[in-house]
């Protein structure tokens, strides 16, 4: 049995913070670089979405553009209707990011502060 967007077969998953803020964790991969200028930083960033980023999400399907609008992340997620409603009714989702390759070593990359991290403007697809 494999656990896509579980964070243990090393593919991103949404958590949400106490005041239910939507969050994706993303472990580290070649597909999604972080570079430098682009916002992202190792405290927690205020609420303001960095400038050029945008998600959007389809269902169980999330596309992350970077500034330009190229692909940061795109693909499945295991987006249940709690996260769905923090992603309407916040506008923002939380990107963290960093030195691990699933939820097993998600903790030790946080105690290194190895974690980076850049909120962005979210919305919902429009259905069609």
């Amino acid at each position: 049995m494999e656990l896509t967007g579980t964070g243990l077969c090393g593919s991103p998953w949404p958590e949400l913070l106490p005041d239910r803020r939507p969050v994706l964790v993303v472990p580290a991969v070649a597909a999604s670089p972080v570079v430098a200028g682009e916002g992202w930083t190792a405290h927690p960033p205020g609420g303001d979405p960095a400038p050029g980023w945008t998600a959007v999400l389809d269902g169980q399907h999330l596309t992350v553009c970077r500034p330009g609008g190229h692909p940061w992340y795109e693909g499945p997620v295991a987006a249940g209707r709690q996260w769905q409603r923090a992603i309407r009714a916040h506008r923002t989702l939380l990107l963290v990011t960093g030195p691990f390759t699933g939820v097993l070593d998600f903790r030790a990359a946080a105690a290194t502060g190895g974690l980076l991290l850049l909120t962005v403007a979210a919305r919902l697809a429009e259905p069609p």
